[in-house]
């Protein structure tokens, strides 16, 4: 519910957009020329694609939001010995059919090439339904009946930005490289399990592909990941929590330049994400493999 409440303050932007500037000719000149070497700017003036707006402390800042609707699988365990937790399918045995997204991100560009990116997302991940089946979680022995579940998680990302390669065609070629901090608290029939209390920050690089169609349509693609091996958590529960962490996202979108400084876009998104967490008192794990659709809009000031 709350992504079609984004999607629709989407639509209505991009509608009220697209009207203000209906038959405008909208020009973004290409990545190269906002790379080249230029003149002083008391002899030229503004360059080609530099970053200017109505006031000069938001020059340089870049503002996302975007949303993502999913078709989620993978599963949950947790275990507290001695009894073994039972896997249970996000889907098959938790009922959960759709997955709901928010992202919202924030960029400064320290120069034509180069910026720093604070991104936060936050995944919906609820269900209800039916086990016909006995199972086990966290310690608790459940009779087959209605179950309701909340998987839900956030993360905070910091990421620097740069831009390797301008393409010929005005499109470019971006790396980046940072951190991400997730926090998990995994409930079922009101069980707590916290994996967010032996969370570790994690690395995370990617890189981005613009291709442009013409001024104003254009493709991209991205792809991101990192993790962590089997470390130790520097936390004590039942002895030592050694964590595992693996992410991994991937998707392809088409963009459309609203105005110079405003852009929509829609595609597809592919999400991994497993943590496990394991000590002599615990072993619990969670993945998630999500498909999902992308839809979102760019403001650069």
């Amino acid at each position: 519910m709350k992504t079609w409440i984004m999607l629709a303050a989407i639509v209505l932007t991009f509608g009220a957009a697209s009207g203000a500037f209906a038959g405008s000719s909208v020009f973004t000149p290409p990545l190269s020329a906002q790379l080249a070497p230029t003149p002083s700017p008391e002899a030229a003036g503004p360059a080609p694609g530099a970053f200017t707006g109505g006031s000069d402390w938001l020059a340089g800042w870049d503002v996302s939001l975007d949303g993502r609707v999913g078709v989620p699988s993978g599963s949950v365990r947790v275990g507290e010995k001695p009894v073994k937790g039972t896997e249970l399918g996000l889907h098959n045995d938790l009922g959960m059919a759709v997955s709901e997204v928010l992202e919202a991100s924030l960029g400064y560009h320290l120069t034509p090439r180069d910026a720093i990116r604070l991104t936060y997302l936050q995944y919906f991940l609820n269900g209800s339904t039916t086990i016909n089946q006995s199972f086990t979680y966290n310690g608790q022995f459940y009779d087959p009946g209605r179950v309701t579940s909340s998987l839900g998680f956030n993360w905070l990302s910091l990421a620097y930005e740069r831009v390797l390669f301008a393409l010929p065609n005005g499109g470019s070629l971006t790396g980046s490289a940072g951190v991400r901090y997730v926090s998990l608290d995994a409930v079922v029939r009101g069980n707590h399990e916290d994996f967010y209390r032996q969370e570790l920050p994690v690395p995370i690089v990617g890189l981005r592909l613009i291709y442009p169609i013409d001024q104003r349509w254009a493709l991209a693609a991205d792809v991101s990941g990192g993790g962590l091996p089997r470390v130790d958590s520097l936390r004590q529960e039942g002895g030592t929590v050694y964590l595992n962490q693996t992410h991994a996202d991937g998707g392809v979108s088409l963009t459309y330049a609203i105005t110079p400084t405003l852009q929509a876009h829609a595609g597809y998104h592919l999400t991994y994400f497993l943590q496990h967490e394991k000590s002599h008192e615990d072993d619990n794990r969670f993945e998630l493999i999500d498909n999902g659709l992308q839809f979102g809009l760019n403001f650069r000031f």
